[in-house]
């Protein structure tokens, strides 16, 4: 049973670091193309699912890189209050009053 779990979650990782890594797949309608299927020569249309692209996002894609960039977000902004906490330690610490 601890097996399977951790092989679930081993599979979980790793399909969220590849929807991170490749958030785009091939137009299912068009196969890639960008065009309409059936265009020719004479009539050309983009592709009505992917605008013409030949891409489409995968599922899972924009949470996993919403999910990214709030983390990335959250530890900058610690990081600040940090350089904060020390830059008004520093400039109200005593030695440094009795200094002037």
């Amino acid at each position: 049973m601890v097996t399977l779990t951790l092989l679930t979650m081993a599979a979980a990782v790793i399909w969220a670091v590849s929807v991170y890594t490749y958030p785009f797949r091939p137009c299912r309608r068009c196969s890639g193309t960008g065009r309409k299927p059936g265009s020719n020569r004479r009539r050309f249309g983009p592709c009505n699912r992917c605008s013409g692209t030949g891409r489409s996002q995968r599922l899972g894609s924009r949470t996993a890189h919403r999910t990214v960039l709030s983390v990335r977000s959250e530890l900058a902004k610690e990081r600040q209050r940090k350089r904060d906490r020390r830059a008004t330690e520093h400039a109200t610490h005593p030695r440094r009053l009795e200094d002037r």
